[in-house]
């Protein structure tokens, strides 16, 4: 047992809510729950409660300990946990189930590095029942910033490393997937892509975008249009833009019983 003003070394998971649903789903394992002395927000009880009921160690912390070891700008609620890595899903896997649904759709994301995004990308994407999402070279992973960002829905949507994401738009090219990459100067208005069917969309950074060898494999590039004197949206409202105009599109098409 670490000594109590010491949280260890290995991956924390932070807040109320990612470390209950690392509790509940199991889908982490927890080793470890470590608690603020002087209080903490959020259901605590039931934290409490479900750790000592799956034998799992309890320490009580002082506050600036998991400030310290966390960081000033963490919002840990007073409650942390030492868990093993998230496991990553399998690509084959991921997008052989995504090809199986007539709606399947997968997000690449290239090159995204700011974890806060990435956990609200997956949150969007999870939402709006979209099939996983492959993180591309240079994207930021499954970290703590990133699950507590998505709200622990970063635990349960696949999410797979993608060495090969120009490789992996050919084969889902060839899997009946419709490839648009999410770019601002992008020649097709969000609201005029066809997005019904199978759909693998490519996000770019928060600065570079798409780089220009993955924009060369996809069918359209689809812009999101702003009003004048604004430059950019945030890369993870963007997708959410995307990702409901093809929600709204598939239930007009449910409603209709038809076609595009």
């Amino acid at each position: 047992m670490p000594p109590e003003d010491e949280l260890p070394a290995e991956e924390l998971l932070y807040g109320v809510h990612p470390v209950l649903e690392a509790l509940t789903t199991r889908l982490r394992s927890v080793e470890r729950l470590f608690v603020a002395r002087e209080g903490t927000a959020g259901p605590a009880g039931r934290l409490l409660r479900l750790a000592r009921r799956a034998g799992i160690p309890v320490s009580h912390v002082p506050r600036q300990v998991l400030a310290r070891r966390l960081g000033r700008r963490a919002v840990h609620q007073g409650i942390a946990a030492a868990v093993t890595p998230v496991p990553y899903a399998d690509p084959e896997t991921l997008c052989a189930k995504a090809a199986a649904a007539p709606d399947g759709t997968v997000l690449l994301l290239d090159r995204v590095t700011d974890p806060r995004n990435l956990g609200a990308i997956l949150r969007t994407a999870a939402a709006a029942g979209a099939s996983g999402v492959l993180l591309g070279e240079g994207s930021v992973g499954l970290t703590p910033a990133a699950l507590k960002t998505s709200a622990g829905v970063g635990a349960r949507l696949p999410v797979a490393r993608e060495p090969r994401p120009g490789a992996r738009l050919e084969a889902l090219r060839r899997a009946g997937f419709r490839c648009l990459a999410l770019d601002p100067r992008g020649e097709l208005a969000w609201d005029a892509a066809d997005l019904t069917g199978k759909l693998a969309l490519v996000i770019g950074g928060e600065g570079p975008g798409v780089r220009p060898g993955l924009a060369t494999r996809v069918e359209h590039r689809v812009a999101v249009p702003l009003a004048a004197g604004v430059d950019s949206l945030n890369v993870s409202v963007s997708v959410g833009v995307i990702l409901f105009e093809a929600v709204r599109q598939r239930r007009a098409i449910e409603r209709a019983g038809g076609g595009w």
